[in-house]
């Protein structure tokens, strides 16, 4: 049997401070983190066995979140694609 080895897909949004955001402009830049599952799951056959996704803000007193479970992106995620 073959070594056990790490795969991972990475995807990165970056909004840029004080401009309204073309990916979601009705949500507003606080919401852009609702894109990252969809693009998580076109590299979804690099890493099945987790996700998960970190987020900075310079404003919030934790600077870095981080959210990841075992699972496929859709659960954990809870992507509904009905």
């Amino acid at each position: 049997m073959d070594e056990l080895r790490e795969e991972c897909g990475v995807a990165a949004i970056y909004h840029l401070p004080g401009s309204p955001s073309r990916l979601c402009p009705e949500q507003g830049h606080d919401e852009v983190s609702r894109l990252m599952p969809r693009m998580l799951l076109d590299v979804q056959n690099r890493g099945q066995l987790s996700a998960g996704m970190t987020t900075y803000n310079p404003e919030r007193n934790q600077l870095i979140d981080t959210y990841k479970a075992l699972g496929t992106v859709s659960e954990v995620f809870r992507l509904n694609h009905g």
